[in-house]
Order: C-alpha cells, then structure tokens, then sequence
C-alpha cells in the first residue's frame, strides 16, 4: 500500500502504534496559539443531514414506504421528526459558512453527526422489517407479522427526536441560526478567489512548451475565426493562471492584438460584475455606477473595430445561456479575436470552447525540484543543507506535480533548518500549513465547495482506500449507493445512472484523473490525485479509522474502519479496542496477504451489526460463519480473490438488503447458497466459480440485477434459461468460461441489456443459440474476443440495428462473414476488427458494408 499522510505520530520521535491523526478527525495548523483544531466537518455534516433529509420526507409523507409507516402509526413521529431535522439543515448551512476552529463547536457537530445516523439507522430498520415481511409473504400492513412491535419503532423516533432537539438548544452557545435550505445567503463574496494578469516571471517553471503550443494555436486561429475560444483546463493549483498569464505577456500575442483583456470569473456568474471588470482592464475606466444595459452598451463600443486578447480566468458555470449572452457581446470585436477561458470543470471547456481544451498536466519532478529549492532556500542556501534537501524530495514527490503545492510547502519550510521539522512536513503531509489565500487547501476547499451537495461525501468516502488506488467504476457506483449517497431527481431515473453521473461530473471538476477510456467509450477506472485524497481524507475526519497496529484507543463515532496491516499474524485476534465503534458502516481490509482466522471474523460478523459494506478482499478466508447473515443493513459484500473458499453459509439469503455481492476469483467455489431468490435488492453480481450452472430458482428473482459478471467459471456449461427474467440487467460480461457452448434462448427477453462483453470462451457458438440475440433491442456495445468456433455472427442481431454503436470482434480466427444486416445499422459509431483473417479484408464485401456509414473502422489484416 502508497505510504499516505496518515499513520505518522503528531510529536517527531514518538511512534503511533495504531490511530492516526486522520482518525481523531483533527488538521493541526500552525497559529500564532499553537496548535488549533481545524476539520471540515460541518461541509461533510451538511451534505449528510440533507440526504438524511430527504430521506426522512419521503418516509413520512412520499409514497411507497409512507404507506407502511402510515399503516404502522408512526407517521406522525416521523413527521415532527422531519420538521427537527429540517430545522438542525438550516443552522448546519450557518455552520458552515463560518468555518469556525471553535474545539467545542466541534464536540457539538460530533454529537450532532451521530443523532443524524441514528435516524439513518432507525429508517434502515424501518425498510428493512418491510423487507423480511415481503419475503416470508405475510402482509406488511400488519402489526401482528412484524418481528419488530410498531411501538417500538415509535419509541425510537420520538426518543431520537427529543436528543435532536435537545442538542438544537445549544446552537445559541455558538451564534448559530437557522438559514433557508431553499437560497442560501450570498455571504461568500470575500472568500471568492481573486486573480490579476501581472506575472512575476521566476514563479514559472516547465510551462515553456505549454505556452508556445497555445500561442501557436491562438495566432493561427485568430488568422481564420471570427472569434476563438481556447479552454485551458487543469486541477487547481496545477498551474493554468500561470500559463494564462505567460500567454498574455508573450510577445507574439501582444503584437498581434490590439487590446490585452483579463477578467477573473470566479464561482459566481455575475454578468454586471464580469462586464465591469472587463471594462476597467481594458481603459482602465471604473464603472460599478453604470446599469448592466449601459455596460452591455460600452462594451460593445470599447470592443469594435479592435481584434482583442481576453483571459477570463477561473469559470465555473456550465450554463449555456448565460455563455451565450456574454458571448454574443464579446462578438462585437473585430475579426481574430481570441478568448482563452480556464476552468477545473470539462463541461465548462466543452460549453465554451472553440476547440478541445489544453490540458495542463504535473510538471516533471526536477522543474518542482526547482521551485521547491526556490521557495524554501535562499539563493545556492540548499548547498549547505543536504539533509534537509534529501528530505525535500521526498516532499516534492508527494505533491505529485502540482506547482501550487510545491510552492505552498517549499514557502513554509524557508524559516526551518531543523530535521525534525522537515521530517514532520514529509511525514505529516499538506495539513501543518498556513492557509492562507495562496495555498494549496483554500484553492482544493473552493474546488470542493464549489461541488454539489450530493458530490461532496461521496468523494470524501472514496479516501478509505489508499493513495494511487484504482478505482472501478462499476464498484464506486455500488459503494455509494450501499452507504446511500446516491440522490435520483426523479423515479424513473436509476440509482447506476446517477452514481455515473456523479463520477463524471467529479472528472470534469478534476477531482478524477487517469482515466482510460474503453472502445467503446466508458471509463472502467480513473485515479484521485494524491491531493485531492488528502482533502478527501480531511473532510471525512473522525468518520475513519485506519488500523495499522494492534494497540489504541478508537472512538464510539467512528464509521468506517480499514484494517491496513500488511498481513494477517497467525491466529490473529480481533482487537478489543475497536469493538468500541460498533455503529461503524464500513469494514475494510487493504491489501492483506494472510490468514484472517475464523475467531477474527465471528468477532467482526457479531460485533458490527450496522455495516453497510463489508469488504474481505485476498485474506484467503476458507469459509464465512453463518452470523453473517444477521448484518441486516448489509448492502456490498466483497469476497474477491479468497480462492480457497468452497461454499457460503444458507444464511446469506437473510441480507435483504444485499446490494452487490461480489466473488470474483473465488476459484473453488462449488456452489451457491440454498435461498437466494430471496435476495430481491441484488443489484451486481460477479462470480468465478466451479459451478456447472448457475441455479435457476435463484437467479430468476433477481429482478432489480443490473450487471452480471462471469469469470473463469472454468466448469460452467449452461447459464440457465432463468437468465431472460433478468429484465433490468443492463450489463453482462461472460469471460473465461471454456466449457460454456451457448447462450440461452431466453437472453432474447433482456430488454435493457446495453453491453454485452463475451471473451475467450473457447466452446462458444453464437449460432448455435441464435434466438439468444433477437431481442437485444437496448444493446449498445458488443464485444467478442477469443471465440475460435465462431463462424457467423447471427442475423438476429440485426435487432439492435437502432441503438448498437460499438463493435468489437477479436481473434475470431474461423469467422468468415458479417451480417449482411450490419449495413443497416445505423448508430454504429466505431468497429474494431482485429485477428479475424477469414472475414476482412479492406477492399471485400463485408469492409463496403459498414465503410459508407460508420465514422470510424479499423481493420488490423
């Protein structure tokens, strides 16, 4: 596991043996005090209390389950309940636009966190009593057919409001009250980034060829368009200011325009106060007295006749209207003027610009190097510190190119000649630093405010796992729909959809990077920036622990544990200590090599009787005590790459609530547990297994399945005709199934389906079953690798000839013809035929039938 800025003692020379700062939740800052507590916890808090909100609302007066609370007679609890918490949202949002470093304001928001997941938990238990009702058929309505007396639930709620409200009086100790959740007040005008276009040369290092290429651009475009909109878009802090400003002051571009402009945007689309600004860079004329008509009016006559340069630095908003009304007066200027617009967020470059944006990337290490030994040495000073420089990189290397970082910490340690002090910045990360307006935090803050509510815990809950982590898509989007992150705007928009949402959205904002984009245009996994995971880390604060040793104090409010020691000792024991956080939500082991020892889990399985996600990735468990199934609340277990586990305990069909279920190289499994059509929720399902065929009885409930996944299912030879009741599965993957010679008819029922990947499964024969495909009328990728019994593709495929646009077949050696159908399909956007000697050349029949209407086709011969 990446060494991360967690696991490192507060005083230099001491060990921490097992929580780390990260977990107490606390950001030591220096002050001129001392050491002041600093979190982010009331963003995070607010976020939370909201959805919890929502929740609430709908519990109480939507549809659904109301009717059952209705029936229950606890709708009027939950009613006051919604008007307490709706209060406690409204004086959250004044918390948080203070951003107090008050210690005992933070007890109280602690506090506060934990009332808000009590009631989660109460309304868990609330849907989940109605699921076991559903599955034993007795009638949910009832009082009599509930494992849990109404009475009880009523109890509850009203003893969780009363704790609610009794810590809503002591707001008044800390100045708070309570603001509208429908407009928030505008009282952020001071803390709004400011930028100016005077550039200080020295500060720019590596953007030498940045500049030069969209210099180049700019005066070749100015030459050809009428006006020309070039985004620079980057992280924050990267560096794309900078740039702007070396572009501004380069000589070739000053000659070739008439007038230099440069406006800041900042968060806020204020047109009057953009038209100002742009006024007053351009004659140096203030005009904050002038109406918008009026400054719509000057501008206009400033800007005719003159080919000009405008920066508008730091935009934010997506909204087109409002870019094409600027626009339209930006138009007014002469033939070859040019814009350049920078922006965290793509969907802003793709509103804007003229063309694709310029991507600016980390700089190379010794360009950091350079401004590391710039901002923390005086002028050849490192030459006397060669300690200290040694430690310096290793610095430099954890900000990951990032210049603005660099520069933050480099600033910080000019005053510092101790060791001790330099090892505790390496050691201790970004979080002992000033933050002041310049500094990498405020900048990552904006960025993180600036996000939706929706956004901000879900990216703070990707930081459980470590630094320079993979993520997967497809399992993001399940983590956050089992920790109930995921918010639809409407019914008839699925949670997988808005969890896609969210991740895209969360890469235009920058918050993602390397991504790799598929053939077909999805994205399977993308990164989180070191630093970005550091603030992610931060904002969850007191919510994580990361276990690393064997000995310490955990708290009670802890939520979500990761258990990081390298591997399992022999017969390790679970420890005592963090029992203490048995609400926590979130189990997970990170990299383990090992045994973990059945006593760890009987300890584990009884002792977190909240957990939403369960993660026992490669710690090589043989079998899964039946107390498993008394984790109601469960919504993600992952069991992958535990190849010696050979069956699942019967009790796995009580998780109701059991959302994704993953046993991916879970090698000798032999078969499935009895009763899990009782596992209605199922939503993802991955297997590798020893399974002859996958159970009918089971499969065939699984209505809500979106996504099932088959790896090297090495005896497989039947998928089961229950498969066509699987009408929401959206994705299939069939991988690595070399016994598996068709597909079952019934597949023709799946009308969702949208991506169907079938690879090196060396029995396959698409005809043999070629029913399978007619009814495929969703499918929108097609992948077929590896089948060498493969001779024709089926004409029934022809069924997807409205919606199917990416095509990939590979080493298909004895493939010899496409349908002919395929030159009717008209939303084919690319197809990739590689290995397949018998079926393409670049001048035969099957190349003319796809070559007239699809834009891109690549042959490998």
């Amino acid at each position: 596991m990446p060494k991360s800025l967690v696991g490192t003692d507060l005083e230099p020379g001491k060990s921490t043996p097992y929580v780390l700062p990260v977990s107490l939740g606390s950001c030591l800052v220096p002050s001129p005090d001392g050491w002041v507590l600093k979190t982010m916890a009331e963003i995070l808090l607010s976020s939370f209390a909201m959805s919890i909100l929502r929740k609430v609302s709908s519990f109480a007066t939507g549809h659904g389950i109301a009717k059952i609370t209705s029936a229950w007679n606890v709708q009027k609890e939950l009613s006051k309940l919604e008007t307490s918490l709706r209060f406690i949202c409204g004086v959250l949002l004044d918390a948080e636009s203070k951003h107090t470093t008050s210690t005992s304001l933070k007890e109280w928001l602690e506090k506060l966190k934990d009332a808000v997941y009590d009631i989660d938990d109460i309304l868990d238990d609330i849907s989940t009593e109605a699921l076991i009702c559903r599955a034993d058929k007795r009638v949910v309505t009832q009082a009599k057919s509930l494992l849990i007396s109404p009475f009880v639930f009523s109890r509850r709620i009203r003893e969780i409001r009363e704790k609610l409200d009794e810590i809503a009086v002591n707001r008044r100790d800390f100045g708070l009250r309570e603001l509208t959740l429908d407009g928030q007040n505008s009282s952020m005008e001071n803390n709004k980034r400011q930028t100016y276009s005077f550039l200080y040369q020295p500060d720019i290092v590596g953007r030498d060829l940045d500049r030069d290429e969209i210099v180049h651009n700019i005066l070749r475009a100015a030459d050809s368009y009428a006006l020309f909109v070039l985004p620079i878009l980057g992280l924050g802090g990267i560096g794309k200011t900078a740039l702007a400003k070396m572009v501004f002051h380069d000589v070739r571009v000053n000659k070739k325009f008439s007038k230099m402009i440069w406006a800041c945007i900042s968060d806020e689309f204020d047109m009057k106060k953009i038209l100002q600004d742009i006024i007053e860079s351009a004659t140096g004329e203030i005009c904050k007295h002038l109406n918008l008509e009026h400054l719509q009016i000057k501008l206009v006559r400033i800007l005719q006749n003159h080919n000009y340069f405008l920066v508008l630095d730091d935009m934010w908003t997506d909204n087109v209207n409002k870019w094409k009304d600027l626009k339209h007066l930006l138009s007014s200027g002469a033939k070859g003027s040019v814009i350049i617009v920078t922006t965290r967020k793509s969907t802003v470059a793709s509103v804007v610009g003229s063309s694709k944006p310029h991507k600016v990337g980390a700089l190379q290490f010794q360009e950091c190097m350079q401004i590391f030994t710039r901002c923390a040495f005086g002028e050849g000073e490192e030459e006397k510190f060669p300690k200290l420089l040694k430690i310096g990189k290793s610095i430099v290397d954890k900000c990951a190119g990032v210049p603005l970082a660099v520069k933050t910490l480099g600033s910080l340690l000019r005053t510092k000649r101790r060791e001790k002090e330099w090892l505790r910045v390496r050691d201790d990360g970004l979080w002992e630093i000033k933050q002041d307006e310049d500094d990498i935090l405020p900048v990552l803050k904006l960025s993180y405010n600036a996000l939706p509510t929706d956004l901000k815990p879900c990216l703070s809950y990707l930081s459980i796992f470590p630094k320079d982590y993979l993520y997967y898509t497809r399992c993001i989007v399940m983590l956050w729909m089992a920790q109930g992150l995921l918010h639809s705007n409407s019914r008839s928009e699925a949670s997988e959809d808005v969890g896609y949402s969210y991740i895209n959205e969360l890469m235009g904002s920058s918050f993602f990077q390397d991504a790799l984009m598929t053939f077909d245009e999805s994205m399977p996994h993308c990164k989180m920036h070191d630093i970005v995971h550091d603030l992610a880390r931060y904002v969850l604060g007191r919510d994580l622990a990361i276990v690393s040793c064997e000995t310490s104090e955990v708290s009670e409010t802890i939520r979500h544990l990761v258990w990081d020691r390298k591997e399992f000792l022999q017969e390790q024991e679970f420890p005592k200590e963090l029992t203490k956080a048995r609400k926590a939500r979130t189990f997970a082991t990170s990299y383990n090599h090992g045994v973990m020892s059945k006593s760890f889990l009987e300890v584990l399985l009884s002792k977190f009787s909240f957990l939403r996600v369960l993660i026992l990735s490669e710690v090589s468990i043989d079998e899964l005590p039946d107390s498993v199934g008394n984790l109601k609340h469960l919504r993600y277990l992952d069991l992958t790459w535990n190849r010696s586990i050979r069956f699942l305990p019967n009790t796995l069909h009580r998780l109701l609530n059991l959302q994704t279920l993953d046993l991916f190289h879970c090698d000798q499994l032999l078969e499935l547990p009895r009763d899990m059509d009782k596992l209605m929720n199922l939503r993802y399902f991955s297997l590798t297994s020893k399974l002859k065929c996958l159970p009918e009885v089971g499969i065939r409930s699984w209505t809500s399945l979106t996504s099932l996944q088959l790896h090297s299912c090495s005896e497989l030879t039947s998928l089961t005709e229950g498969i066509g009741f699987l009408t929401a599965l959206q994705t299939l993957w069939i991988n690595d199934c070399p016994k598996l010679p068709s597909l079952p008819a019934s597949m023709k029922h799946l009308s969702s389906l949208q991506e169907l990947y079938i690879d090196n499964c060396l029995e396959l024969d698409l005809m043999e079953t070629a029913e399978a495909m007619e009814g495929l009328r969703s499918l929108r990728t097609l992948q077929i690798v590896g089948l060498p019994k493969l001779g024709h593709l089926p004409e029934s495929l022809c069924s997807a000839s409205d919606t199917l646009q990416y095509l990939l077949i590979k080493h298909c050696v004895r493939l010899s013809k496409l349908p002919n159908c395929l030159q009717d399909f008209t939303s084919l956007q690319r197809v990739i035929i590689m290995d397949c000697p018998g079926c393409m050349r670049s001048n035969g029949d099957d190349y003319n039938l796809i070559r007239r209407h699809v834009p891109e086709v690549y042959i490998e011969e």
